[in-house]
């Protein structure tokens, strides 16, 4: 039987997936999931390092050169089932917070003008929408036009979150107690491969 917080998560991304559809322009850019990846490592112990990723989000770029990423927190994949429930039950709270949104402006007169093979850097403030708090995140993106309808976002440098500034300090040392670990750091090293699609 389905659970409130997975009737939850299909409402919201079958919301978000309807103005996606719904609200799409001939110009509008559509994110290729199965050519997409969004990922981050974490350090325990000190000196172990992981790399996780979610394997389900929903995304555009509009003609106005709004770019945005709804990440369902509950397909985080972490490459263990029972660690996978702990970050979605104890770290992320699905039950009450089940998507990440990240939002944020291209220069569409740049994007317009670039050509098949060629790349673009461009400086962006996101807003980044988790766990209930809103913070800001600066990166440079790396734009790359494959063919008139595909183009690839990626950052120019790793980005960094940090657990304190989305109250996720309590979850983190809640999993630090369950696998009785001395330490796993605060700090979040990000980065992704997003790859857009033009509407037909």
């Amino acid at each position: 039987m389905p659970t409130p917080s997975s009737i939850c998560k299909a409402i919201l991304l079958t919301l978000f997936s309807f103005f996606l559809v719904t609200g799409i322009a001939r110009a509008d850019w559509v994110l290729d999931m199965e050519n997409s990846g969004l990922s981050y490592g974490s350090i325990k112990k000190n000196s172990v390092g992981e790399s996780n990723h979610f394997e389900s989000m929903e995304g555009r770029i509009t003609d106005a050169g709004n770019i945005t990423l709804a990440i369902d927190l509950s397909s985080v994949e972490t490459w263990a089932d029972i660690r996978n429930e702990r970050m979605g039950e104890f770290f992320f709270q699905t039950k009450i917070f089940p998507m990440a949104t990240l939002s944020g402006q291209v220069d569409m007169a740049q994007f317009k003008a670039l050509k098949v093979g060629d790349q673009m850097a461009s400086d962006v403030t996101f807003v980044l929408d988790l766990h209930g708090q809103q913070q800001a995140l600066d990166a440079e993106l790396i734009i790359m036009r494959l063919s008139e309808t595909r183009v690839v976002v990626i950052p120019s440098e790793i980005m960094f979150l940090y657990a304190d500034k989305f109250n996720l300090i309590a979850g983190l040392k809640k999993l630090q107690e369950l696998v009785k670990l001395p330490s796993i750091t605060p700090v979040v090293p990000l980065t992704f491969r997003l790859t857009f699609n033009q509407a037909p």
